[in-house]
């Protein structure tokens, strides 16, 4: 009989794996659809993208020459003199660049530099050259022009590249370059190993391209191309190609979908099997019929309590800050494992993710750490620091952290100062660097061209030092109706559905109220696509003694061998700081509770503990304690994810030697553990 029965109960559960079977394999041979039309997309997205970065770039460098074309003609000539040192200085910054001459106006070469590779080409009549007529046609149009790609007579090929200079009515000449795109092109596109690239003149001729280029073996679908006009008197494009640069391209795709088809089919049998013990398990429908009748019940009490809930009159403020202090216990095991990973050898096509995770997680820290800043402002328990610093030494560290994002924006920034002195003062150097980060990230986030201009200005007043800086950007500028809303909370230039730039609205707020706190000014004059203004007071006590500045090199310091107790009852918390530890050579050893850290501590030598504050059976507050009942020497470093300064001031006061905040960064882990670690005898 009871064969007989478990033939009966398998009948739906095979129908069921057959259902989930079939749908399986439908969405298996949709996904492999999806990924075929995703890597198009994706091919279009490249490069639409590279295409523009390629043709900016001519326009660019074809700027560079208009550009010295303008100085002569706005100078009347008289700007000749500088040819020499302007010539070298474009051949410089411009990588494209062979050689730049001049062209009378009958076509001959008069200068040209640099003159030692090109000296067979000084005094070089070109108006029998087959270029002459469209070199003429150009004069006569006052435009540049661009010819086709080119065999020069001293050597090798370029596009010549021949701007008029009128002055005083009358044609000059033109100012003539030699310009090879291929080492600017291979700059912008060294990261693109899975792609192939080729450009072509107007006449089909390929000046540029990279990872051999195959349009034979690969679908249409598959090759992007776009045209770009480069001389509009002449009606010259070139046509800009990117495709795979290899044939197998969707292998590496192929693959993850088998994966997914086998976690489907292992995921319906046992869904399969899920059916099967339901059935078996009907005999318990009473047993889970009388505890739905709790559950009701239950559902009654939470309503009420939901009722009682929404009655009280909790404030934003603690809400918000709660929230935010929750918030951080897991993006610390986020940020920690994405720095352990970043340290470790991945496959290259992990990289690109773990670079966009890294960014994204910190992004979702900086929001945190935005509306913890608030919340402290507002319910009025923001503190200052009392640090020695140099104003102007912390504005050109900040300067110098953000250089490097301006330029891969194409941008400069740029620190206009005439100020010579070493005068420090005593203030909040965090809180002065965070206004400063504030508006220059806010500078960098809206602005596409141009560039970043730092003024700086600072003079004793009454004992105390007053500094003036005003941080000018040639950004999107900020329309008049909302000039006067720019510091307001949750407040953009750019809103809506369409909006470019991404942000939360709260960085100049929270500048606003720190500047306020400080007693100093801050205010900001703009106009629409052409930039913006801040201007920035403050003043802080002279300081009468100088800055102590440590000179340990904590990069240089050997660490092995140090022995470190991690005291934390959260798994992926301890796992993050033992592989951040590792990398620095450092042994680690964990306990889960305030009462083993005591034993463990009593019993072994370590080094350093790390101890977290809020634990199971007894915290870290009352473990540091106890153990400094006997054991004064030990270093012990704080965490929790509390970033208040009474949670720190308590810390420090059962004996704590420092207290960090969640996430910690392998960076400060490094600058910091020296200081306990390492032995001075």
């Amino acid at each position: 009989m009871s064969l007989k029965f478990s033939k009966k109960e398998l009948i739906f559960p095979i129908a069921v794996f057959a259902v989930f079977i079939t749908i399986v394999f439908l969405l298996w041979n949709k996904s492999l659809k999806t990924q075929k039309s995703t890597f198009i997309r994706e091919i279009q997205t490249t490069g639409s993208l590279r295409a523009k970065e390629f043709f900016s770039l001519v326009k660019y460098d074809v700027k560079s020459l208009e550009n010295l074309k303008q100085r002569i003609e706005m100078t009347n000539g008289s700007y000749f003199q500088y040819w020499e040192k302007d010539a070298h200085l474009i051949l410089e910054q411009n990588p494209s660049f062979k050689f730049v001459e001049w062209l009378d106006t009958l076509m001959t070469v008069k200068m040209i530099t640099p003159l030692e590779a090109n000296r067979t080409a000084v005094g070089l009549d070109l108006s029998k050259h087959p270029r002459y007529p469209e070199w003429r046609n150009h004069v006569r149009d006052s435009s540049t022009n661009i010819s086709p790609w080119t065999k020069l007579h001293q050597g090798g090929n370029a596009f010549l590249v021949d701007a008029p200079v009128y002055f005083e009515g009358k044609f000059r000449g033109s100012v003539t370059a030699g310009m090879d795109f291929t080492t600017p092109f291979n700059e912008l596109v060294a990261d693109l190993d899975k792609y192939a690239i080729e450009v072509i003149d107007e006449r089909g001729t390929i000046f540029y391209s990279k990872n051999n280029p195959n349009t034979s073996g690969i679908g249409k679908e598959f090759i992007f191309t776009t045209s770009f006009v480069v001389d509009t008197l002449d009606g010259q494009k070139w046509t800009f190609s990117l495709m795979p640069s290899h044939l197998d391209f969707l292998a590496e795709r192929k693959e993850a979908t088998y994966v997914y088809l086998i976690f489907g089919l292992l995921l319906s049998f046992l869904t399969s099997l899920l059916v099967y013990f339901y059935q078996s398990s009907r005999g318990k429908n009473k047993y889970l019929g009388h505890a739905n009748i709790k559950l009701k019940v239950l559902n009654k009490s939470l309503k009420k309590e939901q009722v009682r809930a929404e009655k009280s009159s909790k404030a934003k403020t603690e809400f918000i800050s709660n929230m935010s202090h929750e918030i951080r216990t897991p993006l610390n095991a986020i940020i920690g494992f994405i720095e352990v990973l970043k340290l470790s050898e991945i496959h290259s096509s992990l990289k690109e993710y773990l670079s966009l995770m890294d960014i994204s997680s910190k992004k979702l820290l900086l929001l945190v750490n935005d509306i913890l800043e608030i919340d402290k402002i507002e319910s009025g328990k923001t503190t200052f620091r009392k640090d020695i610093f140099s104003p102007l030494h912390e504005l050109k560290n900040i300067i110098r952290i953000y250089q490097r994002t301006a330029e891969e924006k194409g941008l400069n920034i740029s620190l206009d100062s005439t100020v010579n002195s070493d005068l420090e003062a005593v203030g909040d150097i965090g809180k002065y660097g965070q206004i400063i980060t504030n508006i220059l990230r806010n500078s960098l986030k809206f602005t596409e061209k141009g560039g970043i201009t730092v003024s700086y200005d600072e003079n004793i007043v009454n004992n105390e030092l007053a500094i003036d800086i005003a941080i000018k950007d040639t950004g999107i500028g900020i329309p008049k109706n909302k000039l006067k809303t720019i510091f307001d909370r949750f407040t953009q230039v750019d809103i809506g559905k369409a909006k470019r730039h991404e942000g939360s609205g709260l960085g100049l707020y929270i500048t606003y109220k720190l500047v306020d706190l400080l007693g100093g000014k801050i205010g900001v004059t703009s106009q629409e696509n052409v930039g913006t203004e801040f201007h920035l007071s403050l003043k802080f006590p002279l300081s009468e003694t100088k800055s102590k500045t440590s000179t340990t090199n904590s990069e240089s310091i050997d660490l092995s061998g140090c022995k470190v107790l991690i005291v934390d009852d959260n798994r992926v918390n301890v796992m993050v700081l033992k592989k951040t530890l590792e990398k620095l050579g450092v042994q680690s050893e964990s306990v889960s509770d305030g009462l083993e850290a005591l034993n463990t501590v009593q019993n072994n030598c370590y080094d350093l503990v790390f101890m977290d504050i809020h634990m199971p059976k007894m915290d870290g507050l009352s473990a540091t304690r106890e153990i400094r009942k006997f054991n004064k020497d030990i270093g012990i470093i704080g965490l929790s994810a509390d970033v208040t300064k009474e949670a720190i001031d308590e810390a420090k006061g059962v004996g704590m030697n420092e207290y960090f905040t969640k996430p910690i960064s392998f960076d400060k882990l490094r600058k910091h553990l020296p200081n306990y670690l390492v032995k001075i005898s």
